[in-house]
């Protein structure tokens, strides 16, 4: 039986694996190194802190993902497909390395994150289209 997210170590090892596997990734991984140029000495540390923030209330994580995600579409679209298969692989590793009410809401929290910034993105996008014409 695999244990839940209890731990800052959990959450460490959920977000480094996670980001291990993005990294190669073939629909996804070139929006981390090509697009927006990861530093991943500094991006792992983020992303740790705001699971850290999201799962076990820790308070650690400051800034506004959100920004990056809006900045990052405006370089080369973000859409559905992207965040479906980032989901994909999201729950593969949580699967993989813990299960429990924590694991699950990490789940329905990333689910929750695509729907969020893919209407943020639409509203951008429907804001553009508006000032155009």
């Amino acid at each position: 039986m695999k244990k839940d997210i209890e731990t800052s170590e959990d959450v460490a090892l959920l977000v480094n694996t996670f980001y291990d596997k993005v990294q190669h990734d073939d629909v996804i991984g070139h929006f981390f190194s090509d697009v927006a140029k990861v530093n991943w000495d500094e991006h792992l540390p983020h992303m740790i802190q705001f699971w850290e923030t999201v799962l076990l209330g820790k308070s650690t994580f400051e800034g506004w993902p959100m920004r990056t995600h809006l900045v990052l579409h405006q370089k080369e679209k973000l859409l559905p497909h992207h965040f479906d298969h980032w989901i994909e692989l999201w729950f593969g590793i949580v699967d993989n390395l813990f299960e429990g009410d924590i694991a699950n809401e990490a789940k329905n929290r990333a689910k929750i994150m695509r729907e969020l910034i893919l209407f943020k993105i639409d509203k951008m996008e429907n804001n553009n289209r508006n000032i155009i014409q």
